[in-house]
């Protein structure tokens, strides 16, 4: 049987973690606990200041309790799935069936209900990081004159002119915060609520578009609140 010594060292160091829970007792132990087993961890009580720590943050993992003030656990878990590709991971009290199949259905990668061992929970956010994680030796590729984009396994997918646009913004700039009006100016959008919603919109369909051609990727596109976007690895 291993010892907390051997599960401290099988976690990964790099692995971005934060921990979004309103109990400031239960935040501290599964921060420090967290933290001690070999992970970055930011602990945070509710949506605001999650979106507040993604603008300079980008998480490999998030772990959500439900039951939060303000905005629902359930309902961030919707918004993370349109503009972040994290693991959910739910901590919650909420035990009954219904409440663990919202969760799933909704995107939650993985449903704990409290309490919880920190060394499973651990094991779950190292195994989730690890299936997320980019392919080391190949890149993303955008042909710009057949508008397609090639996921790292080889996957080609065609492209609309307004996913074009937007892939040859990340193109120009891979691992830069690209800001919302950037992607404006090159869409022909005006500047307002409503040209927000539809570059989130068009954000969210390629990131299923993606998914939905090649299961085994996910798009590297990380949102960074009122700000813009940012692609998070190798593209050619």
């Amino acid at each position: 049987m291993r010892d907390e010594h051997d599960i401290r060292q099988t976690s990964s160091e790099s692995l971005r973690v934060i921990v979004v829970e309103d109990d400031v007792q239960l935040c501290d132990i599964m921060v420090t606990g967290l933290t001690y087993l070999g992970f970055d961890v930011i602990g945070v009580g509710d949506g605001k200041a999650l979106d507040a720590a993604m603008a300079d943050v980008s998480p490999d993992v998030v772990v959500l309790d439900l039951g939060l003030p303000g905005e629902d656990g359930i309902e961030i878990i919707v918004r993370l799935r349109k503009t972040s590709d994290c693991g959910v991971v739910v901590v919650t009290a909420r035990g009954r069936l219904d409440d663990r199949l919202k969760g799933l259905r909704q995107g939650a990668d993985h449903y704990f209900v409290k309490p919880v061992d920190l060394r499973e929970l651990a094991a779950v956010i190292t195994n989730l990081g690890q299936r997320l994680a980019p392919v080391a030796h190949a890149k993303w590729m955008f042909i710009e004159k057949k508008s397609l984009l090639m996921t790292p396994s080889g996957v080609e997918l065609p492209l609309t002119a307004n996913e074009c646009i937007v892939l040859s913004l990340f193109a120009a700039n891979p691992g830069i915060n690209i800001q919302r009006k950037q992607f404006f100016e090159k869409l022909d959008y005006l500047d307002d609520h409503s040209s927000n919603l539809r570059l989130e919109a068009l954000i969210s369909r390629l990131r299923s578009k993606v998914h939905e051609a090649d299961p085994g990727s996910r798009l590297p596109v990380h949102a960074r609140h009122s700000q813009g976007y940012a692609f998070l690895d190798e593209i050619g």
